[in-house]
């Protein structure tokens, strides 16, 4: 079969091989691969800019169909539409017995298309009962490729920094996460939803208004701090997430929460970040940070995506053949797309 690896460590040396389909554990599924997302960490492993351990084959975010099972997995069947995190943990150490698999601290532990698991970009993918999530059958297998980004978001808006009724939320940058996050907020109640970015993102804000945000700001032509802070009365957001990864952003979100407000940190800069930890003490703050996604995130997520009340199909920007993986990733690299989906065959 075609799989698109990552073969060894340093940028670029990712390609489309042929490879034998993986043969499964007697704990394991094998899944038919329909849809398979391009993610944010898949160019970062193309850049050397991401933890993994090569040759792996990249891919992570997906959605199948089981057509073998090991001999010890119940509960699934041949024919079933599944799709899965990416983390596969220990299930033995102090996160995972906390319900902080996401954070596994075991050995043991795998990550699809990063660490020791080949992943989602191939026709085939062999995946451990225990990761397992069935789709609702409300839920297209697109869509449903998509369910690992929201599942990130539910676990940061819903279960890290919750957002209450009333709140006033301010979302900072207008990537998939964030706009996922305008989504959350409006389903949580928030009374107002401010967006923030850049001009280049025009086409972006336009899907933030249909997602439910009231306010949209151009940092490059407004502050977004004096404008949050305006539209408040001086108080400041109730709620702050960061999803753009930008460190300006990460010192705006600061400076423009309200004093006992929350800041939530979903992006990741790759850097250091210049910040006076001392906002954090004097204004009373709650700031968490949320990575990746627990079981009782997935469960919400797809009850949200199966009754509509997240949407995913306007994030989706291209559909690409797997054999056309580069012109996915320059896609999402020059931002001229939200998502990309590849489709093995």
């Amino acid at each position: 079969m075609k799989a698109i690896m990552k073969t060894d460590r340093g940028p670029g040396n990712v390609e489309l091989r042929d490879i034998e389909v993986p043969k499964i554990k007697p704990d394991e599924v094998l899944v038919e691969v329909k849809f398979t997302g391009i993610c944010g960490t898949d160019i970062h492993i193309y850049h050397d800019l991401a933890f993994y351990t090569p040759p792996v084959v990249l891919g992570h975010e997906y959605s199948g169909v089981i057509v073998e099972k090991g001999s010890d997995v119940d509960g699934f069947e041949k024919g079933d539409c599944v799709t899965s995190p990416a983390t596969i943990p220990c299930g033995q150490c102090l996160m995972c017995r906390t319900n902080r698999a996401n954070r596994c601290l075991g050995e043991e532990k795998r990550i699809l298309g990063a660490h020791k698991a080949n992943g989602t970009f191939a026709k085939y993918v062999a995946v451990p009962k225990m990761i397992l999530h069935k789709i609702p059958e409300k839920l297209s297998l697109q869509e449903a490729s998509v369910a690992e980004l929201v599942a990130c978001v539910v676990r940061a808006a819903f279960e890290r920094v919750s957002v209450e009724p009333g709140d006033v939320v301010a979302v900072l940058g207008p990537g998939p996460m964030g706009l996922l996050t305008v989504q959350a907020a409006r389903i949580a109640g928030a009374k107002q939803i401010i967006l923030t970015g850049v001009s280049a993102d025009k086409e972006r804000f336009s899907v933030a208004k249909e997602f439910g945000a009231d306010v949209i700001i151009d940092v490059e032509k407004e502050n977004p701090v004096e404008v949050v802070k305006n539209l408040t009365e001086g108080l400041g957001a109730d709620v702050v997430f960061e999803a753009s990864g930008s460190s300006a952003a990460r010192k705006q979100a600061f400076e423009m929460v309200r004093r006992c407000g929350k800041v939530g940190l979903l992006g990741l800069t790759g850097k250091p970040t210049d910040i006076n930890l001392d906002s954090i003490v004097e204004g009373e703050l709650d700031v968490k940070g949320s990575w990746g996604t627990v079981w009782t995130s997935w469960k919400r997520t797809l009850n949200l995506l199966s009754s509509g009340l997240i949407r995913v199909s306007p994030l989706i920007s291209a559909k690409l053949p797997l054999e056309k993986w580069q012109d996915g990733f320059k896609l999402m690299e020059e931002r001229k797309a939200l998502k990309v989906l590849l489709i093995p065959s």
